[in-house]
């Protein structure tokens, strides 16, 4: 996986300053023997040795890769967007433990271009034949791959509020949680908001709202509500197959008082896990907070770390395989963002490093490390921590406890020339041709 990360910077970065360079990652992610599926199935084997024996989060969600200021260098993509800009679609299920909120990796995703327009009677369209097909697909993927995991739970926003997702996904250790979307229909009669609205507070809690692009960091108070329900199967477009009423536990967590001009949060939740009290909703609405890791995903593979948008390869289909690199990468830099103090301890430079990577990450710490204690590489040996000091350093980090902490950027940069070390280090080792 190496060789292939160190070729981002020449499909990303050094191809806008070197037409060889660009010529040579353009030949290497065209290669027929590159594809998105291989080393999506590379990634998310590392990632199941990682999930054995947890309880794994599985967060889904869409992000669109826009290349409409490159348009006239582009061909073979897809409509994004507006309809009109092109670019393609990465739908990755990033891996966290449910206990730590530490991401684990990469456990499958769908890339894909757009080409054709939605039909008329796209709703009476079976699943398979619908985009969104992709939340279950990917989650499908995601739980096959990761076996030994000791539970599973896939969550996603809105967007998969899919009748299928909740009837295909769960198995006997693996649930779904997903933000309500839709005001479905219930078995029973009536309607699913409803009978939240009907269903008795059980409790408020509070806690720090993440900010958002538009939205400050805020303290919240809800009001938490939970109950039973079975969802009729819809009328339009629904698989036969699949049972005529799903019994799910519904929670709803609506914001009191909310500050003067803010939009309160109102979440309606439905899940696989038992909800039987405050406690179990409140856990619910834990893991689906969780969420936020896959969109500092996506913020790093953009803004933070990796400009994927700026990459000049033209093929369409390069272009998904060097999404797939990126993607992969991007969530190795959230993992060493994550380990960078005291909780990266707990975690195995194993997790994002080979045997042979961490070899060379000793000798490139014992580079960096100064004369007195302030300059040494603290953390135990072989942790992420640990790994994570000496990529830090790389990115140019100085390593005193009075610097601000290395962020995504400086450990992008970081892994980038630890990239290229490590490539020499094989060089050196190779055998001379006989």
């Amino acid at each position: 996986m190496l060789g292939i990360r160190t070729r981002i910077d020449a499909s990303v970065r050094q191809a806008s300053t070197s037409r060889a360079l660009e010529i040579g990652a353009a030949r290497f992610f065209r290669n027929p023997r590159v594809t998105p599926e291989e080393m999506l199935e590379t990634a998310a084997r590392r990632t199941a040795v990682a999930a054995a024996g947890k309880h794994v989060l599985i967060l889904q969600d869409t992000s669109e890769i826009n290349y409409q200021a490159k348009a006239q260098r582009k061909r073979g993509l897809g409509k994004v967007g507006n309809g009109e800009d092109v670019g393609l679609y990465v739908h990755p299920a990033l891996a966290v433990d449910a206990a730590t909120g530490a991401a684990l990796g990469i456990a499958g995703a769908t890339i894909w271009r757009r080409r054709k327009t939605k039909a008329k009677n796209y709703q009476e369209l079976p699943i398979e034949k619908k985009e969104s097909f992709r939340w279950v697909d990917t989650a499908l993927k995601a739980r096959n791959a990761l076996g030994e995991a000791a539970c599973v739970t896939v969550i996603a926003d809105r967007e998969a509020d899919i009748y299928e997702l909740f009837a295909r996904v769960p198995d006997a250790r693996t649930h779904v949680l997903v933000r309500a979307e839709h005001d479905r229909a219930l078995k029973t009669g009536g309607r699913l908001y409803k009978a939240l609205e009907n269903a008795p507070e059980a409790g408020r809690i509070e806690f720090e709202l993440e900010a958002r692009p538009g939205r400050p960091r805020r303290k919240v108070t809800l009001a938490v509500r939970y109950t039973e329900v079975a969802l009729r199967r819809p009328s339009k477009g629904s698989d036969r197959r699949d049972p005529p009423a799903l019994r799910l536990n519904a929670i709803e967590a609506r914001e009191i008082d909310p500050p003067p001009g803010e939009t309160p949060i109102l979440w309606r939740l439905l899940t696989t896990h038992e909800v039987a009290s405050l406690a179990d909703a409140v856990r619910m609405i834990d893991f689906y907070r969780m969420r936020w890791n896959i969109e500092q995903l996506f913020r790093t593979l953009k803004s933070q770390g990796f400009d994927i948008e700026e990459c000049l390869i033209a093929d369409g289909e390069a272009l998904e395989n060097v999404a797939v690199v990126i993607l992969i990468t991007a969530c190795q830099v959230m993992q060493l963002v994550r380990a960078r103090g005291a909780q990266g301890e707990t975690q195995d430079a194993s997790l994002v490093f080979s045997p042979a990577e961490i070899t060379v990450l000793k000798a490139v710490i014992k580079e960096y490390e100064g004369k007195t204690e302030k300059q040494k590489n603290r953390f135990a040996r072989g942790s992420l921590a640990w790994a994570a000091w000496a990529i830090a350093r790389l990115g140019g980090w100085k390593g005193y406890a009075s610097e601000r902490p290395p962020g995504p950027i400086t450990f992008a940069n970081g892994l980038r020339r630890f990239q290229s070390i490590f490539e020499g280090f094989q060089l050196a080792h190779q055998p001379l041709p006989g």
